[in-house]
């Protein structure tokens, strides 16, 4: 009998800023291949190491497949295979009977980015979370203080496109390793290149990228703020600033012209470690060359004081005008696009809680929540999805005390036996995005990919 073989496309899941599409080849219902699509306009063809890969996950003989119930202690992995039916069933009962006991806020959600889909991330979980009146996740382990930081500069937190790097003539990648954690953003920064574009880079970390720039700025870790407030001292200083358009779109000049009249840039050279001459002559570039494009990602939120970071970053390109050409601005993320332009609300609308207002609990501090006694009401019931708190979050012994708890029933959806499914007392498979139909905004370009189910 003859094969059948047909192409399934599809969209990248991962937390990663290029959502790439690809294409599945499927043999009777199994796939065979895996590769990327030549005709994304973002990623043209190319997949990462790790998604090169994809299909060995798909068909790992770890993948959980079946629901399973706790048989030994938390912890100890111990799980017997149980059917579909009883597990909803031992699921609907023991939610029903804490929601009963104790409220609908004794039940907290804990979801991450496993899956970036609208569908598979923030979609139907919200709406289940918002019917039974849980706890509410506040999404704040990654992402959330770079977005505050960029907002309070902007008043937003959206970006050029970063697909428009490649008509720059000055490119900045500030703390971000583009040629690893944002690899096709630099086929357009080569191409910028061919047409005369100037790179720096300027990280703490001597990275793969540094080493293909024109120029490496290197400052001590956790002083980027003083550097950049250098820079504005010196296009202050040197009237390289854009007068007309500070004037028509931006309030403040004044008040931060005093600010940065401090941090004269032998100042900054003693907090980064760099020399005067590198700082002038970085300003002087980035004051002086047309159209300037500033890329960073979210590495340097991750510490603290991140939120600092790109708050100063972002007024750079309003001193100097940036924005008004193409091939010029600043880019962090573009997720915020997608948000602006779907309808999420019938995920949330009042009617489902009744205009409830529910708890806010902090995913970042699941391990304080978990062995919080003051708590009314404590948590008695977790749902675990698209991630695995015990390695992901902060404080694990804290975490793993949380799960420890006999009186905490745990739910986790998982494709594989994680560290924090070990703890739970029902897991149920999750699917892998070749076998979910989906649909994949970016927060690395603008385009929204559509994921076809492809076995």
């Amino acid at each position: 009998m003859a094969s059948e073989t047909h192409i399934v496309l599809g969209t990248c899941h991962h937390d990663c800023p290029d959502s790439c599409g690809w294409e599945v080849s499927v043999e009777n219902g199994v796939a065979v291949k895996l590769r990327g699509n030549s005709e994304h306009p973002f990623s043209q063809g190319e997949l990462c190491p790790k998604v090169n890969r994809f299909l060995e996950r798909v068909y790992s003989p770890e993948r959980i497949l079946y629901p399973l119930a706790r048989t030994g202690p938390k912890g100890s992995g111990e799980f017997r295979q149980i059917t579909w039916d009883e597990a909803l069933g031992i699921v609907a009962e023991r939610v029903h009977s804490v929601i009963n006991d104790f409220g609908g806020e004794a039940v907290m959600p804990w979801g991450s980015a496993g899956t970036q889909g609208l569908i598979q991330m923030n979609s139907l979980d919200r709406r289940f979370f918002t019917k039974i009146g849980s706890s509410r996740q506040v999404d704040s382990l990654c992402g959330a203080t770079a977005k505050v930081g960029a907002s309070l500069t902007l008043g937003s937190p959206l970006s050029s496109d970063p697909m428009d790097i490649e008509f720059s003539q000055l490119i900045l990648l500030w703390g971000t390793n583009t040629r690893l954690a944002n690899r096709h953003l630099w086929p357009f920064i080569e191409k910028a290149r061919s047409r005369g574009a100037k790179v720096v880079v300027i990280d703490p970390l001597r990275t793969m990228t540094a080493e293909s720039a024109d120029v490496f700025v290197q400052p001590l870790p956790g002083t980027d703020v003083a550097l950049m407030l250098a820079m504005m001292h010196i296009l202050i200083r040197d009237n390289l600033v854009d007068h007309d358009y500070l004037e028509k779109y931006t309030d403040g000049f004044d008040e931060l012209s005093v600010q940065v009249a401090q941090w004269t840039p032998l100042r900054a050279a003693q907090v980064c470690g760099i020399s005067v001459d590198d700082i002038e002559s970085l300003a002087h570039d980035y004051g002086t060359i047309r159209p300037s494009f500033i890329r960073t990602l979210i590495g340097a939120e991750h510490r603290q004081h991140g939120a600092m970071f790109f708050r100063t970053l972002s007024c750079l390109p309003m001193l100097v005008g940036a924005w008004r050409e193409k091939g010029g601005g600043f880019a962090r993320s573009v997720g915020s696009y997608a948000a602006v332009n779907v309808d999420d609300s019938v995920f949330t609308v009042d009617s489902l809680s009744a205009g409830q207002e529910r708890r806010p609990l902090s995913m970042n501090e699941i391990g304080q929540v978990l062995n919080d006694e003051n708590l009314d009401p404590t948590v008695k019931a977790l749902f675990v999805y698209n991630g695995n708190p015990l390695v992901t979050a902060p404080n694990a012994e804290l975490i793993r005390r949380g799960l420890e708890r006999e009186d905490l029933f745990t739910v986790v959806s998982e494709q594989f036996m994680t560290d924090t499914a070990r703890y739970a007392d029902v897991i149920f498979p999750a699917c892998t995005q070749i076998e979910q139909v989906d649909v994949v905004p970016a927060w690395g370009h603008l385009y929204l990919g559509w994921n076809e189910k492809a076995i």
